[in-house]
């Protein structure tokens, strides 16, 4: 049994009529673009139990359903549009990542959005081969658990929380992320309480249980809106939406300044009592593009409908 530590780079259309006007004009396609983020670089590391590493990944994906590189993305991730055409397709480029993993081993991430995006290209792209998408964990959902923390720590603050050396210059780069991601693994691991988070089935990640989350009254009531760091009531910038399995809002604390989002999982118990599990994370910038993206995106659907 190994680990395979995932972390990926995404291009979106995030502000990125700043830059280019026109760019609707110039590729009409993009309008109905059924993508929020496209892959644009995977990183991976591999561990084995005992945490040694044991291979590295890194590869660009060469975008086509997006094919402008935004400027804002290329500044925070310093990817350019000369290593992009040095890519690889993404179905390439998810073959060669799907090599490094065998039977048993556990897919990782922080937090489960970099696989949600993966099934998501997948199935832009037409690709089926993801029988590999097996066993998976959430080391979001770990390290917040073994740290004790009542609210989801971000990767940067587990990072500072373990006193993990960090050279800024080198975040935001798919592979340095992983490796990032798995020193704060190894310093937590814990083989005989990591078995309890573990999801034997990828496809059945925690999920609301209603049939259409658009056609859902959040009720705000129920919602604390609060930053994780200050436990004051954050600025909300992006009011909730549904996005995936949950509903999703987007703020800054007066406070700390600090970008936050906010998560709000409904459930119902057999009873039929609904249940809201919010969950508040400090995020980063690249964060808050991808994340703001896909909230306007899903805020303009609803409003057609």
């Amino acid at each position: 049994m190994a680990f395979i530590i995932i972390d990926l780079e995404f291009n979106n259309l995030e502000g990125i009529h700043r830059y280019f006007p026109n760019i609707l004009e110039e590729y009409p396609g993009l309008e109905k673009l059924d993508l929020d983020n496209e892959i644009i670089e995977i990183g991976a590391i591999k561990l084995d139990n005992y945490m040694k590493p044991l291979e590295e990944f890194k590869t660009y994906i060469k975008p086509s359903a997006i094919p402008i590189l935004n400027p804002k993305i290329s500044e925070i991730t310093n990817i350019t549009e000369e290593d992009l055409k040095e890519g690889l397709t993404f179905q390439e480029g998810i073959e060669n990542l799907s090599k490094l993993i065998n039977e048993g081993d556990i897919i990782c991430s922080w937090a489960k959005d970099d696989i949600i995006e993966i099934i998501n290209n997948a199935m832009y792209y037409g690709y089926n081969n993801l029988n590999w998408l097996k066993n998976y964990l959430d080391l979001q959902e770990y390290s917040t658990k073994i740290l004790a923390k009542k609210k989801s720590l971000s990767l940067k603050n587990a990072l500072e929380e373990l006193k993990i050396k960090v050279d800024n210059n080198k975040l935001h780069d798919a592979l340095n992320d992983a490796i990032y991601t798995s020193e704060v693994f190894k310093r937590i691991y814990n083989s005989r309480v990591l078995k309890n988070y573990i999801i034997k089935d990828i496809y059945n990640m925690p999920a609301v249980d209603l049939k259409n989350l658009s056609e859902y009254l959040l009720d705000k009531q129920k919602i604390n809106s609060k930053c994780p760091k200050c436990q004051v009531n954050i600025d909300i910038e992006y009011d909730f939406v549904p996005i995936k399995w949950r509903f999703v809002s987007l703020g800054k604390c007066p406070r700390c300044n600090n970008k936050v989002m906010n998560e709000v999982i409904v459930k119902k118990t057999f009873s039929g009592e609904e249940v809201y599990n919010e969950i508040s994370t400090i995020i980063d910038e690249i964060e808050y593009i991808n994340f703001s993206y896909k909230i306007k995106k899903m805020d303009n659907k609803l409003i057609k409908y």
